[in-house]
């Protein structure tokens, strides 16, 4: 049985890195990326993306100490477990997962060339028709990502909260 006081450790910092990666989520979905839609062309795009990179930064390394800790913690509490809150445990996990790989590939990537188009844009770049379609498709691609990925976000919690539970229910 691995050291129960690295177990402590490893779990408090699952929870509290999970919450925090969850939480910063759950804002960009759900707040800065859509007034980030609405008003962008109205100036205030750059405070937007200003606000998403940082919160960008906590989700990554919030992600990571997540992903980290919650490795350590199948492994060491477990292994072998084919029960069925074994399976929806590992659910949680594969959802997880699935959100950052939306994250970094998707919504992360699109972020970054909105902001880029905005610093443009400020710069006294001509805004052009085709400006315009790009900028509102990469809008799209930014708010389908983060909505996807606070969505995987919140099966992965909903996972790790009841996982427990499942052998009741059967």
């Amino acid at each position: 049985m691995p050291d129960f006081a690295l177990i402590v450790l490893a779990r408090a910092i699952h929870v509290i890195a999970g919450v925090t990666w969850a939480g910063a989520t759950f804002m960009l979905a759900m707040v800065v990326v859509p007034l980030a839609a609405r008003y962008g062309a109205a100036g205030a795009g750059r405070w937007f993306g200003m606000a998403a990179r940082r919160a960008g930064v906590i989700v990554g390394m919030s992600a990571s100490l997540t992903v980290l800790s919650g490795v350590y913690l199948f492994a060491a509490l477990h292994p072998h477990d084919e029960s069925a809150g074994g399976l929806i445990l590992k659910s949680g996990a594969a959802a997880a997962l699935l959100s950052l790989a939306v994250g970094l590939l998707i919504a992360r990537p699109a972020g970054q060339t909105l902001e880029k188009l905005y610093d443009a844009r400020l710069d006294g770049a001509a805004s052009s028709s085709e400006a315009s379609r790009q900028l509102a498709a990469l809008h799209l691609r930014v708010a389908l990502g983060s909505r996807v990925a606070a969505g995987l976000l919140g099966a992965a919690v909903l996972a790790m909260a009841v996982f427990r539970y499942a052998a009741a229910t059967i």
